[in-house]
């Protein structure tokens, strides 16, 4: 089995990308939400925040459609916290 090197490098940079981010829990996450949004939306998938009330904390949710073997859509839902 042959692993496309171009994924396989994307894939590297996001995960090196995510390990360098400073979260504790507690604290504000925006730059690791806001990283991880941008890159939901670049691949069309539909994302939105909900926020606590300091607007610190974020979670991110986003959706995935696509359809089932019978034509209908499914949404399947992405959250981070």
């Amino acid at each position: 089995m042959s692993i496309d090197n171009t994924l396989y490098e994307k894939s590297i940079k996001i995960l090196t990308d995510l390990i360098g981010f400073k979260t504790i829990s507690g604290q504000d996450n925006s730059s690791l939400i806001d990283y991880c949004e941008n890159i939901l939306n670049e691949i069309g998938i539909d994302t939105f925040k909900v926020y606590d009330e300091d607007k610190k904390r974020v979670n991110l949710f986003g959706t995935l459609k696509s359809k089932n073997q019978n034509g209908k859509k499914t949404n399947y839902f992405v959250r981070s916290y």
